[in-house]
């Protein structure tokens, strides 16, 4: 590389640095991290996207690797690894392209040619076209495909349970994104479980003496508040002027006397438990309490927005002779000392209901969770299945060095190059559960058009039958290392800026 490449060559570096502190997570037997930050708090975990989100990065070429993981995330919600990893080997394979005397610009016109062969190649791929895999997607090709999301992850012993709950979640609510998770510290993962209903995170006021348990009967009315049950302050830019105590008394009358006109339309209301997205005055609450009626606080708008949804009833502002209730059937538990509040009626709603024995268990619990509900979301809602393992990649790479002379000139060279580094995922796959790259990657090639890829338990290769991934991850993983690395090999020169004024 000459002197014109150093500003290229110091990014490559930066990228290669980033890239090696989450190479070594990627596949069934990749390692963890320990995170630790300042104030001595630890994360372990394996998954890049976590890993990527808390590292301490200060040079702005890893920065834009690390956006481009953010990115890969919310898209496919999983595969954040495999693109840093695909994108630091891009831009490796480009300093061999500098020694051979290619511009950038040329580099990145293969990368753009090879990018497009290689999605083109991708969406014309069919998973399911092998004898041995004669059928439709089904349930079953479902939780295979959430068992391949948390291979390698602390669910893995638990796949089956994890696996058969992701899809009946999924089935419940139709999108990763609609998902709403309860984590309690306590317990084992084998008792987690899917609640058709909305949890809340939260207790009546004063612990509930009132409460009965409302599952167990015909329900509840449930009266659902946008606001609080507090006393009216006014308008703070009014000034009233008060002569004596006992006009300010009178003045202070006046907001209790709103305050219990309130309580008193939440009783006519007919409710027996009422929710606010706000606070409630203890006035209001030993008033509504004496009346038998329940109240819980401070509920965030988008629980209240779900419990509507969940219960039929409509959110008000505040009460008043008008207000409408909607029935509910409650269960009051208690996990590790906190009580929540299960409340359901239609099971439109769905709560994924998740347990670890520590909180750090509990969190690495969720990641997992959060990857496999998100590539079975993808598959259900129209996503077609392509070979894990790298597998994929690997028959990508055959077709881009087939295909190689399409395109005329040095940019051959720089297909050749991509396809040589989509080879790096089975590649590392393989490094990391111990065993040979080169072997396994030579031993895919032979096999090929067979699906194989590495077999991380006895070495060699294996085939894929079961291993499955969506093919918006590959082609969004593809796409992201290929745009941050043409960026990033566009700079040629780093300037300080003027700082904000």
């Amino acid at each position: 590389m000459s002197e014109n490449n150093t500003t290229q060559r110091l990014n490559i570096e930066a990228v290669k640095r980033i890239a090696e502190t989450v190479r070594t997570t990627l596949g069934p037997l990749g390692m963890d991290k320990m995170m630790v930050d300042g104030g001595g708090n630890v994360i372990v975990t394996n998954d890049g996207a976590t890993i990527l989100r808390e590292v301490d990065t200060a040079h702005p070429a890893a920065k834009m690797v690390v956006e481009v993981s953010k990115m890969q995330e919310a898209n496919a919600y999983d595969g954040t690894t495999s693109t840093v990893v695909l994108a630091s080997q891009l831009l490796s394979n480009s300093e061999g392209l500098f020694a051979k005397g290619l511009h950038p610009n040329v580099i990145n016109k293969g990368y753009a040619a090879a990018r497009n062969m290689a999605i083109e190649c991708l969406d014309g791929m069919e998973c399911v076209k092998y004898k041995y895999h004669q059928r439709s997607v089904d349930f079953d090709a479902y939780e295979a495909i959430a068992k391949t999301a948390i291979t390698g992850k602390s669910l893995e012993s638990s796949e089956d349970k994890v696996a058969a709950l992701c899809v009946e979640t999924i089935e419940a609510v139709g999108d990763a994104r609609e998902v709403k998770t309860l984590a309690a510290p306590g317990g084992s993962l084998a008792d987690s479980y899917l609640f058709r209903g909305v949890v809340l995170n939260k207790d009546f006021i004063g612990g509930g003496d009132e409460f009965n348990n409302w599952a167990d009967q015909d329900g509840v009315e449930v009266l659902l508040l946008n606001g609080g049950l507090i006393e009216t302050k006014g308008n703070e830019n009014v000034s009233v002027q008060v002569q004596d105590a006992n006009s300010y008394s009178q003045v202070q009358a006046m907001g209790r006397d709103k305050l219990l006109a309130a309580a008193k339309a939440v009783v006519s209301s007919g409710a027996k438990v009422v929710l606010c997205r706000d606070a409630v005055h203890d006035t209001a609450i030993a008033y509504l309490r004496k009346q038998g009626i329940s109240v819980v606080q401070r509920v965030p708008e988008s629980t209240m927005r779900r419990l509507a949804n969940e219960i039929g009833a409509p959110i008000h502002m505040f009460p008043d002779a008008t207000s409408t209730t909607g029935v509910a059937y409650i269960e009051r538990k208690t996990y590790n000392d906190v009580s929540y509040l299960f409340m359901y009626c239609k099971k439109v709603e769905a709560t994924l209901v998740l347990f670890g024995a520590t909180q750090s268990t509990l969190d690495e619990i969720q990641r997992g969770f959060d990857d496999a509900l998100g590539v079975v979301s993808l598959v259900k809602n129209g996503d077609s299945m392509r070979f894990g393992g790298g597998a994929t990649y690997l028959a990508i790479a055959a077709h881009l060095r087939a295909n190689a002379s399409e395109i005329g000139g040095r940019a051959q060279m720089a297909i050749e190059a991509f396809a040589d580094a989509l080879e790096i995922i089975p590649a590392t796959i393989a490094e990391n559960a111990g065993y040979d790259p080169l072997d396994t990657v030579l031993a895919m090639r032979h096999a090929l058009p067979e699906p194989y890829g590495p077999d991380v338990e006895n070495g060699g290769v294996t085939l894929m039958a079961g291993v499955y991934e969506p093919a918006s991850l590959i082609r969004s993983a593809i796409s992201g290392a290929t745009e941050v690395a043409s960026a990033i090999l566009r700079i040629d020169d780093v300037i300080g800026r003027r700082g904000a004024e």
